[in-house]
């Protein structure tokens, strides 16, 4: 195992309980990855594809972030999910996972409308970071 590795060991992808108004349940979400972490999981990834990033708001998902924070999930055992359509809100979440101590993110690349060459997407990946200014380390996703 790679002991000093950013998010090295076991990672789990977490699934987000919702309401049945559609609202993410933030006490079970936090249960939940208690339960991860006690079991073994190094980092949890939130707000992925299982976990209904997009599925939700950039205030719901911000929102949900600083409810783990406050509810004593530690920023730097988690790997959130930030990819939107727009760099502004991407950016928006990037900062707001630093907030909460974060060390890295996963980061969609852009899908929307085409496929981008490889210097499409060192540009698109070069903005983001630029912009975020966080300092946070920034892993990508390749949708399948």
């Amino acid at each position: 195992m790679l002991k000093n590795a950013l998010y090295g060991g076991v990672n789990a992808a977490v699934l987000t309980p919702m309401r049945d108004d559609l609202s993410p349940d933030l006490d079970t979400l936090a249960a939940r990855c208690r339960w991860l972490l006690a079991n073994g999981t190094n980092g949890l990834a939130v707000l992925g594809t299982t976990g209904e990033g997009n599925s939700l708001g950039i205030e719901e998902r911000l929102d949900l972030l600083e409810g783990l924070a406050e509810r004593g999930i530690e920023g730097q055992r988690l790997l959130p999910g930030v990819g939107t359509t727009a760099i502004t809100d991407t950016v928006r979440l990037i900062r707001g996972a630093a907030k909460i101590g974060c060390q890295g993110v996963l980061v969609l690349p852009p899908f929307y409308y085409k496929t981008p060459s490889e210097d499409g997407l060192f540009a698109y990946f070069s903005e983001v970071i630029n912009r975020a200014g966080t300092g946070t380390h920034i892993s990508h996703a390749v949708p399948g």
